[in-house]
């Protein structure tokens, strides 16, 4: 092991205190320094930004109660009652929630409208398929049964024929 004087000990000390703040210095200057690059925004964009977002807020707010109440229909809804006019008033709802997406198409915040009415869409459509299968998975169990009562009644009558 070496050791060093009180003098070296310092040298060393004040040497590497001196790179510490070399080193802190450029990484701060490098972290905070403003390089001016950013486009500074005017009022009026500022303005007209800050209306836009206050116009989609108000759209939201416009458009939630009709998103809410197509999945209360889609939940209530029963593909085993025939009645057209409840599957219209669903597709047009969903209609009407794609039309707010169709105001600014541009606009990447308006595309959860989309997203809203095909999720509904789905929903709606996963609906109909599951109760329509299930029902079929009922008519195929009702047919099963009557093909094994049928399958006992022939081997009764072979068994009692002989």
């Amino acid at each position: 092991m070496l050791k060093f004087s009180l003098k070296e000990k310092r040298e060393r000390f004040l040497f590497f205190m001196g790179m510490f703040l070399v080193a802190a210095s450029i990484l701060c200057v490098a972290i905070f320094y403003n390089y001016g690059d950013e486009p500074s925004v005017s009022k009026e964009e500022f303005a007209k930004k800050v209306t836009e977002e206050e116009q989609f807020e108000q759209l939201v707010t416009e458009a939630l109660p009709t998103i809410d109440t197509t999945y209360s229909k889609i939940i209530k809804f029963n593909p085993n009652v025939q009645a057209l006019f409840l599957e219209n008033d669903i597709n047009n709802s969903l209609g009407a929630i794609k039309s707010y997406y169709n105001r600014r198409p541009y606009d990447s915040r308006y595309k959860c409208f989309i997203h809203s009415s095909k999720l509904l869409e789905s929903l709606f459509y996963d609906k109909r398929e599951l109760t329509g299968n299930y029902n079929d998975i009922k008519s195929i169990s009702k047919l099963l049964e009557d093909c094994k009562l049928s399958q006992r009644q022939l081997q009764q009558t072979i068994g009692s024929g002989k």
